[in-house]
């Protein structure tokens, strides 16, 4: 098997951070963490794994956060034992090659992609299951650093992997793999855009129109078409495509000033730059989850309105919590998809996501921009990176 993973080893994260400040090289030298290698092929786990051969995959944030080392050693999810390898890559389709005896609904050549690429109990089998596996929310999983979970099994960055089964949807052969390498991400969205609906006649914002935001704005139409969007976006190409997907107004000049015309706040400026509104938007969407927009959003939401956190950094943030209690804002995370309550059904984010597929209701054509070889990864990363090209989803090929 040849892949990438990241190598989790404190003493090489370190050294790249600080040789990277400096000399911005070193994240593509061999000093990196992130290696592509060639590691010895193993045996399927059990009889209810599967092994995949990989067609195409997407590079996320949390690709772009391991790549260049942002991941902090002081978050919490740190702190749970791991493994001393992260495979990279969970945005993919694939097709599979071999099937353990206890596979009765895949056979080989039938076209898959990753749902859920976290340990969790249906993973490593675990019975009973926690309560957030039980309920369908398998991101939750209470398991996580729990029971046993087979290593070198590989991800979307490389020749193959192995899963287990269900962490596996099939795919039909009316869907396109640039549709199915989408699939994951969309997902992503229409958990968040559920986590909480807008509802009639509400003002949302939406920080960022990369992959997620785009589609967040999709959905947030689709689910509530009176209400009323806004998104805060600098590239001006992806401004375009936040209107085409239904947003009624890109923010401009001073964010601030901007937010109050819009929404009818009061401004107020204090001493040291210290800005605050009194009034603005029902409900935020962030899908950067940086300290600067999260310090902003709460400051640009009504007395109880609701901050939506799908965005992060995999790293410490700091802000100024005095909204959340002065003007009681809601709170809300968003870790990728799980299970929804859909027009009285509860279904699972990514089978709704295909079902809207299938149905034509959502179109996934256009968001690839740019195709790497897979042994090209770097000269992906570093282009992504830069920021001069108007990138929505590169993907790395793997065939």
């Amino acid at each position: 098997m040849k892949t990438i993973y990241f190598e989790v080893s404190i003493p090489k994260i370190i050294l790249t951070k600080l040789l990277a400040k400096p000399f911005p090289r070193a994240f593509y030298s061999s000093v990196s963490p992130v290696r592509y290698r060639e590691i010895p092929d193993r045996d399927l786990p059990g009889r209810n794994w599967v092994r995949v051969k990989n067609r195409q995959a997407g590079i996320c944030g949390a690709d772009l956060s391991l790549f260049f080392v942002k991941a902090d050693p002081r978050i919490t999810i740190a702190a749970l034992p791991g493994v001393p390898r992260a495979f990279m890559g969970h945005e993919l389709v694939g097709a599979v090659m071999e099937t353990g005896a206890g596979v009765a609904d895949l056979a080989v050549g039938d076209r898959v992609v990753l749902q859920r690429y976290l340990p969790c109990c249906s993973i490593k089998e675990i019975e009973p299951p926690c309560d957030p596996c039980r309920e369908g929310n398998y991101t939750l999983c209470e398991n996580f650093s729990e029971g046993e979970m087979p290593e070198n099994l590989g991800a979307g960055f490389g020749d193959h992997f192995i899963a287990h089964r269900s962490q596996l949807i099939k795919i039909p052969d009316s869907i396109s793999d640039d549709t199915a390498v989408m699939i994951e991400p969309t997902s992503v969205s229409l958990h968040a855009v559920m986590k909480r609906p807008p509802r009639k006649g509400e003002r949302l914002l939406v920080l960022g129109a990369g992959v997620i935001g785009l589609n967040v704005i999709r959905f947030a139409r689709l689910l509530q078409p009176e209400c009323r969007i806004y998104v805060l976006e600098k590239m001006a190409f992806k401004q375009d495509l936040a209107r085409k997907m239904g947003a009624d107004v890109i923010l401009e000049g001073d964010p601030y000033e901007s937010v109050a015309v819009h929404t009818g706040a009061r401004l107020y400026r204090g001493p040291l730059g210290n800005t605050v509104l009194m009034g603005g938007f029902d409900l935020i969407y962030d899908c950067v989850g940086q300290s600067s927009t999260i310090h902003d959003a709460l400051r640009w939401l009504k007395s109880r309105g609701d901050y939506v956190m799908i965005g992060n950094q995999l790293s410490p943030v700091k802000f100024d919590q005095t909204p959340v209690w002065n003007q009681e804002i809601n709170l809300t995370g968003v870790n990728a998809h799980g299970l929804e309550t859909y027009q009285g059904e509860k279904i699972s984010s990514f089978d709704l996501t295909l079902r809207m597929i299938t149905q034509g209701v959502v179109n996934l054509d256009g968001f690839i921009t740019h195709r790497f070889p897979l042994a090209d990864y770097r000269k992906a990363f570093r282009r992504i990176q830069s920021g001069g090209e108007k990138i929505i989803k590169a993907v790395l090929v793997c065939e």
